[in-house]
């Protein structure tokens, strides 16, 4: 992949976010490579289990159109699973990480030309690390609260009851975001997350079209 700058955006500056600015805790500076989606779409963050299944990849395609996606920037965490599904079939993204932007920290490895492939379609990947910050545990729900903030609505495609992805949820609630869940089996332990969230008030989603009406697109 050619050199790309990294840009350093400070909380002060005029690209800095609005949305992500208006968190309880933002990050005082975020360091980006690539382009800022256009304006006028919607950001809805779609985020899930890293051990999802079949059910995810069929979820996503038959709930996130061609029509929703042009009009979304699809937000997530370059995670495996249902984040890497997410930014796949995006068409326009912005991935969130947990380490430094540079190659030789980022994680998971198994991403990196996922890495790649969105940087050289025009997406955005942004940290609050600097250059050369590897992965700590910890850094994985602080990134949550970055792609929560960044969004208007969050949606949940598959989850376990322990799971980073109702970390986010619950981070979307506080910070007055709207949460979206699919629900699926009852005998799948991956459905137990979003059905929790559903039994707590998040909207289910089902099909293209909820979505559209719940996001009020055209």
């Amino acid at each position: 992949m050619p050199f790309l700058e990294i840009k350093t955006i400070k909380i002060t500056d005029p690209l800095y976010p609005a949305l992500l600015k208006n968190i309880s805790n933002p990050p005082k500076i975020l360091y980006c490579i690539g382009n800022f989606p256009p304006d006028n779409l919607y950001p809805l963050a779609v985020v899930g289990s890293r051990q999802s299944d079949n059910y995810s990849e069929g979820a996503i395609k038959h709930i996130l159109t061609p029509n929703i996606l042009d009009q979304t920037v699809i937000i997530s965490g370059l995670a495996a699973g249902v984040d890497a599904l997410a930014h796949k079939t995006a068409h326009y993204t912005i991935a969130v990480l947990g380490t430094g932007l540079d190659e030789a920290s980022f994680f998971p490895k198994s991403n990196l030309p996922l890495y790649r492939q969105i940087i050289q379609k025009g997406g955005l990947v942004i940290s609050e690390y600097p250059i050369g910050t590897k992965a700590k545990a910890w850094h994985f729900p602080e990134r949550n609260r970055i792609v929560a903030g960044l969004s208007r609505s969050v949606l949940i495609i598959q989850a376990k009851k322990r799971s980073g992805a109702l970390i986010t949820a619950r981070l979307a609630l506080e910070t007055g975001r709207e949460v979206l869940a699919v629900p699926g089996s009852i005998f799948n332990e991956l459905s137990q997350g979003p059905h929790i969230l559903i039994a707590q008030g998040a909207v289910p989603i089902t099909n293209a079209t909820e979505l559209r009406d719940v996001l009020n697109l055209k």
